[in-house]
């Protein structure tokens, strides 16, 4: 009787541990899940000519209160690092293929997407939440020159930070030099797609480095090069047009 009550005993405890691990695993994909936004598909076509998008980009610096869309931001991360076949090549280009930048995103006033910090994920084409909050006002809260940080209004800013242990292969030799200019190529990329995308953007430099690290959560030998607030263009920068 005794053994019976046992092997009875025995059972049910297991069976109570298997749903507690089956709740347990559900509750990890959840969550798994929750901390990953999968991106629209970017578009390759129905853009303006890149000659036109040559022409008329411009350094904008100030933005209107209007939202950004998951749409544009998914645009705006493809253009900047997206991948572009199945052999892992990307919208801007890479020496030896390293691919030594990652892509950041401040969101602070993006429909369908939380306030927050992100990454962006090339391979994937997703973001992933580092931290929930709008980070934006947290960054850029000193003053430039004695007036407000302008970057503080961008509804999104796009961080891309260089990874130089990718890049410095060769023994004795320091190429560092590539990840700044493979920076510069990635911004260009987006800047343009900002044009296209009827957006305002500029190319800053300028910011605490300290701050921005702590801010993505950034290990050792990843730093932070360009910062690139992305918004709705004000008034005060669209040109008046021209009298006959």
């Amino acid at each position: 009787m005794k053994k019976s009550v046992m092997i009875i005993s025995v059972a049910a405890l297991a069976a109570l541990l298997m749903a507690i691990m089956a709740l347990s695993d559900e509750s990890g994909k959840a969550a798994a899940s929750a901390s990953v936004v999968n991106l629209p598909e970017p578009k390759t076509d129905g853009g303006i000519p890149v000659e036109k998008a040559l022409q008329e980009r411009r350094s904008i610096r100030s933005f209107t209160n209007e939202s950004l869309t998951l749409e544009q931001i998914s645009q705006l991360c493809w253009a900047a690092q997206g991948v572009t076949d199945d052999k892992g090549h990307r919208t801007s280009p890479s020496a030896m293929a390293s691919y030594p930048l990652e892509v950041y995103v401040l969101a602070g006033n993006v429909t369908d997407l939380p306030s927050g910090v992100y990454h962006y994920s090339s391979v994937g084409h997703n973001l992933t939440v580092i931290s929930k909050g709008d980070m934006i006002p947290y960054l850029f809260n000193s003053s430039m020159g004695g007036r407000e940080d302008w970057r503080k209004s961008a509804p999104a800013v796009f961080i891309i930070i260089g990874v130089f242990e990718r890049i410095n292969k060769a023994p004795g030799e320091d190429m560092s030099r590539f990840v700044y200019v493979e920076t510069g190529t990635a911004s260009e990329n987006l800047l343009l797609e900002v044009v296209s995308l009827g957006l305002g953007a500029t190319y800053t430099a300028g910011f605490n480095e300290n701050k921005t690290r702590e801010c993505l959560g950034l290990a050792s030998g990843e730093d932070p090069i360009a910062v690139l607030p992305v918004g709705h263009i004000a008034a005060a920068n669209i040109a008046p047009a021209k009298t006959a």
